[in-house]
């Protein structure tokens, strides 16, 4: 008696198929043949008994390994650029005593160079010695770079860039009154004399010329920097923001120069004689170096993206309850 499926129609018919029976498929070229078998296992892999498990776990309990050492991805080598990214997700703590410490060397590093220069002309101590002392804590603060990275070294080396790049559009103005218009003389090149010790040569300007990129306009820019974060200039307005590098470039920087060259006894024989053309030919480039040094700020990460590990004093509580009397003051009716 034969039965039907539940919809009418007879069971299709199975057929068993011996390994031999089935079809087969070429082995691509280039590739080692290899016999495969449709009933063979699945691939095993070799292992290895470790020592038997310290107290606490069962002793008929094994553990494995493998023969060969499975490969994981491993983390991104720690290099110096990935460190620097490790430390701008760290929490923001207060500042310690050795933060404090590295903050004021580079702070002595960027104004060293420029007030060497003074130091020269009253004749209080060569400058060649002074940059030797300069070039000592260089090489202290990159050992610490290298080693010990800080959130605030991505902030120096911004401010260095910034302040020789500002020194180059300072110089274009201050070359072409020089050569062109023959309004006062070079006097980079008798700076370059100070740290050689040798006369106004060829060498000596070239030395002049480092010297004034790296030390004076990239400590300049370094110490705008620096104290710009602090102070918290990079969360005010644009415009603002310019008109203090500006008047940074301004005083104390050109004040400075013009009172080296007026009260030192033999200033005006030494750097450039004090007159009309000579005071507004370096006014005007201290306030192009300050507008540059400004905008090349501008261009610099801002706020929380700074890179800054602290607070601004701007925002500290001190400051806040300066404020706070301030406007007691202004608004008392007397």
């Amino acid at each position: 008696m034969s039965t039907t499926a539940p919809t009418g129609r007879a069971p299709e018919e199975t057929v068993r198929l011996r390994p031999g029976d089935l079809p087969t498929r070429p082995i691509p070229q280039g590739t080692t043949p290899r016999r495969v078998s449709v009933l063979s296992e699945p691939m095993t892999v070799r292992l290895k008994a470790l020592p038997k498990a310290v107290s606490g776990v069962d002793s008929d309990t094994v553990r494995l390994r493998p023969l060969v050492d499975i490969p994981v991805v491993g983390k991104v080598t720690n290099t110096i650029r990935q460190r620097y990214l490790d430390l701008s997700n760290a929490a923001i703590t207060p500042p310690t005593r050795w933060e404090y410490a590295r903050i004021a060397l580079v702070l002595l590093l960027a104004s060293m160079p420029i007030l060497a220069i003074s130091v020269e002309v009253f004749g209080l101590l060569p400058q060649s010695g002074i940059t030797l002392v300069t070039i000592s804590l260089v090489a202290l603060l990159a050992t610490l770079i290298a080693f010990a990275p800080h959130r605030i070294d991505m902030i120096v080396g911004r401010g260095l860039i910034a302040g020789m790049v500002a020194c180059i559009v300072y110089d274009a103005a201050r070359l072409f009154a020089v050569h062109v218009l023959g309004l006062m003389g070079d006097f980079i090149p008798v700076m370059g004399s100070f740290v050689t010790g040798e006369p106004d040569t060829a060498g000596s300007a070239a030395v002049g010329y480092v010297y004034r990129y790296l030390g004076d306009a990239g400590g300049l820019g370094v110490a705008f920097f620096v104290v710009a974060y602090a102070i918290g200039i990079d969360r005010w307005k644009n415009v603002y923001a310019v008109l203090a590098a500006i008047a940074f470039g301004v005083f104390p920087t050109w004040a400075g120069l013009m009172a080296t060259v007026a009260l030192s006894p033999n200033g005006e024989e030494r750097m450039f004689p004090l007159n009309t053309a000579t005071v507004i030919i370096t006014l005007l480039g201290h306030i192009i170096f300050g507008l540059f040094l400004g905008l090349a700020f501008l261009k610099a990460p801002r706020g929380d993206q700074s890179g800054w590990p602290w607070p601004p004093l701007s925002e500290s509580a001190l400051a806040k309850r300066a404020i706070r009397f301030r406007k007691k003051i202004t608004n008392s009716p007397h």
